[in-house]
């Protein structure tokens, strides 16, 4: 009777390099002597039939088998032994079946890696088996590196040479000493990664307008070169036009200044040491500012097109903080003139006849980034206007108004004159509008003064066609007159004035002015040169006048005048008042020496003067309103007659005299 055998203990598959399969275990024990030999049984499929592969395993101290096939290149195979023992034979059950590892090469991704899949030789894991299935590579041929270990069978290498011969084999020690290798995998393997894409910073426009555009150092050490590439829209292609070598490079300024008249894309490519290249954003684009000046509102609306910023996925995705607006007036400093975070702007109170540049800087929400636009510059040209504007003269007409006189250009179109007046001079506020009449001269009539009071200043603005106010004209003051008495010498008249400013040919000299009844004509009494503003008249000679008396004061224009124009300005007028009076005769003969009666007036109004004569039986015998109408007693006997005088004094008084007057014969 014969103890039950056990069957020997499968511990390692090893492929050799020809695909042949070295099987090694550890026999049974076998105190009976009852051994008699070992079979090796072989499948393709775990479920599949098993064929007996072994001879000549008579040895209970035989450990190894060499399974001679070529499938253990191709797939996986499937092992497990029994032991024969007695003279029957019989056989013990069956070993642990074992699968050799089979190590396989999936095609290249184009994440750039080789991947590697590879299997356990049991499920689970034999306790006499290391926990880690180990990936060996070799290269350079001669030197083997491990590359993993773990319980995973899958595993990507990143192939980083261009081109080169690599021999990879899996194995997984046991604790008996043996070792299962995989097949062995040779092969030449090709870098296809393509390097990371260059995380661009910024393209930004230059101050001369070229274009500068920045990146970061990409993660990948395999990178030799970076080709830049040009797109100048308007459906142009994208062009190669430059390289740069080293890894270290951060920047290319492309010179020519094309970004000044449109948005250009500049991109940047990583080239590895293989010649694989980087994906490339062509979204990247300057941005490109255009100005558009209203020469009416004096406003400059600007506009862009959008900052674009770079895209990588993993990468921090920038988002716009906003976009700051930079001016520069007549090559001063630029400043920050406004900032928004729409692609417009309006920039308003932009002075007109100046040279005026822009640009534009986009900040990132971090403000860790900024880029800047092209610089657009022009001339803030205004419409046109008249060359010219000059205030002719401002001049007093009477106590409550002033006459101004404007003279244009009128080779120009605008909309009008405004007038303006002040008291000070430095508050001057608008007080009428002419429109625009095609002529070259304009007037005005102030009623809204007190010219007897006090000089006004007014100057003239012309708006142009858009309604906006030009350059204002010269200011002109206006005279105002003075008139004082001597108590001592009642006839004599101080008589000052300020002086009249605004003539563009100077003042020659004033006239002074008497006017007596109204009566303009021979009232020039006296003038003054520029520089006197002060006259003294007598006024004893023009008592039989009349009642009425004025003085004005006129400024006369001097010769040079740019403009071939000569004016004068007239002060305020100022009433002079004296006490009138009569002399009245009290006899007269009309055949001696005294043949008229005729009241002697003194400084009476005139137009109301009024002379009745009457005999004793009230008959009127004489009458006239012309105080140089004399009486001369004709048709009337010599007798006393009684006159009554009506007149009205210098002070607009109504007055009556009456008196008697004798009749000689």
């Amino acid at each position: 009777m014969f103890g039950q055998l056990n069957p020997p203990d499968l511990r390692c598959l090893e492929v050799l390099p020809n695909g042949d399969v070295k099987l090694t275990w550890i026999p049974p024990s076998d105190p009976g002597n009852q051994f008699t030999s070992y079979d090796v049984y072989f499948s393709i499929l775990r479920t599949g039939t098993f064929a007996l592969v072994s001879t000549n395993l008579n040895s209970l101290n035989t450990t190894t088998f060499v399974h001679t096939t070529t499938v253990s290149t191709a797939q996986s195979c499937y092992y497990y032994l029994r032991a024969n023992y007695g003279s029957a034979p019989n056989t013990s059950i069956s070993s642990d079946t074992l699968r050799s590892i089979f190590l396989n090469s999936l095609t290249n991704t184009n994440n750039g890696t080789q991947e590697f899949k590879y299997n356990a030789i049991h499920t689970p894991k034999l306790s006499s088996t290391s926990t880690n299935l180990v990936l060996n590579k070799e290269y350079p041929l001669g030197t083997w590196n491990i590359l993993t270990a773990g319980t995973g069978t899958l595993y990507p290498d990143t192939i980083t040479v261009c081109n080169a011969k690599m021999n990879y084999q899996v194995s997984l020690a046991d604790n008996s000493g043996c070792v299962s290798l995989s097949n062995l995998l040779m092969g030449d393997y090709v870098n296809i990664k393509k390097p990371e894409r260059p995380y661009v910073d910024s393209i930004s426009v230059l101050s001369n307008g070229q274009t500068v555009i920045g990146w970061q150092i990409p993660i990948d050490k395999d990178i030799n070169q970076y080709d830049i590439y040009y797109n100048g829209g308007n459906g142009a292609i994208n062009s190669y036009i430059d390289s740069l070598k080293g890894r270290e490079n951060t920047s290319y300024t492309y010179t020519t200044p094309t970004a000044n008249s449109i948005a250009i894309g500049v991109f940047v490519q990583a080239k590895d040491s293989c010649g694989n290249g980087s994906s490339v954003n062509y979204q990247i684009r300057t941005m490109f500012l255009q100005p558009e000046y209203d020469r009416c509102a004096y406003s400059t609306k600007l506009s862009w097109n959008k900052y674009i910023w770079s895209d990588i996925k993993g990468v921090f995705l920038e988002t716009t903080g906003k976009y700051k607006i930079y001016c520069s007036v007549n090559n001063s400093a630029f400043q920050v003139v406004g900032e928004t975070k729409d692609t417009n702007f309006v920039h308003k109170g932009v002075a007109p006849g100046k040279n005026v540049c822009y640009f534009v800087r986009v900040v990132n929400e971090r403000q860790t980034i900024t880029a800047s636009s092209n610089r657009t510059c022009f001339f803030s040209g205004q419409v046109d206007g008249p060359q010219y504007l000059y205030l002719k003269t401002a001049s007093v007409k009477n106590e409550s108004s002033i006459d101004v006189g404007v003279y244009v250009d009128d080779t120009r179109r605008y909309q009008g004159v405004t007038i303006q007046r002040s008291e000070t001079k430095n508050d001057f506020k608008e007080i009428a509008f002419i429109p625009f009449t095609g002529l070259a001269n304009y007037s005005y009539e102030d009623k809204t003064v007190k010219p007897h009071l006090r000089s006004y200043y007014y100057r003239a603005l012309v708006k142009d066609s858009c309604g906006n106010p030009r350059d204002s004209s010269n200011v002109a003051k206006t005279i105002f007159l003075k008139v004082h008495s001597d108590e001592a010498e009642i006839f004599s008249k101080q008589l000052s004035w300020s002086e009249y400013e605004g003539f563009n040919g100077g003042i020659a000299g004033y006239n002074v002015l008497r006017v007596i009844n109204d009566d303009f004509n021979n009232a020039l009494v006296g003038t003054t040169d520029a520089l006197t503003t002060t006259y003294t008249d007598n006024i004893e000679g023009a008592a039989s006048q009349g009642a009425k008396i004025e003085y004005v004061v006129q400024a006369v224009e001097g010769i040079g005048n740019i403009y071939g124009i000569l004016e004068l300005s007239s002060s305020n007028p100022v009433a002079v008042y004296m006490e009138g009076n009569i002399y009245v005769p009290n006899a007269f003969a009309p055949r001696g020496v005294n043949t008229t009666w005729l009241p002697i007036t003194h400084f009476i109004e005139k137009t109301d003067y009024h002379v009745s004569v009457f005999n004793r039986w009230g008959k009127k015998v004489f009458e006239t309103n012309d105080d140089t109408k004399a009486w001369d007693g004709s048709n009337c006997t010599p007798d006393v007659y009684v006159y009554l005088i009506d007149y009205k004094n210098a002070r607009g008084e109504y007055m009556q005299m009456k008196g008697n007057v004798l009749l000689l014969r």
